[in-house]
């Protein structure tokens, strides 16, 4: 799978899964905040978020053998819980569970394995450390 195809996102049925997940798990709110915030964004806009997101994990996907706590890798995960800011207010909290979502369920693993075979594992690890002495555990 290109990269270009890899971020294009989920199709239309897998979308409306993880909206029904988003409800179940934490209520209409966040679903109807994130819906909101993608509507409000121009085409442009929404394919720039796109990019975005895509050099974020193509450039952790070549930083693995620097090693999950090294600071380009961290500087990486810093810009990715920004980049989450365009979808939802992303805490610390919310940003650990993200990172074991891509490490446990297989559409995430499958998207991350195509950009390298390490890197669901290493996102895990990688978000882990940086959210480290941010979250009261």
């Amino acid at each position: 799978m290109s990269n270009k195809g890899l971020f294009e996102g989920f199709s239309e049925e897998k979308q409306k899964e993880y909206e029904e997940a988003i409800h179940k798990r934490y209520g209409d709110e966040d679903l109807k905040e994130s819906q909101k915030r993608w509507k409000s964004y121009s085409p442009k806009k929404k394919e720039a978020i796109k990019a975005e997101s895509q050099a974020i994990f193509t450039t952790i996907g070549a930083y693995i053998d620097k090693g999950h706590d090294s600071p380009e890798v961290q500087a990486q995960i810093k810009a990715l819980h920004k980049h989450i800011g365009y979808f939802y207010e992303c805490t610390y909290e919310r940003l650990l569970g993200l990172g074991q979502l891509y490490n446990q369920h297989p559409d995430f693993i499958a998207q991350f394995q195509a950009i390298h075979p390490n890197l669901p594992e290493f996102l895990e690890k990688a978000i882990a450390h940086y959210c480290r002495d941010k979250v009261g555990n």
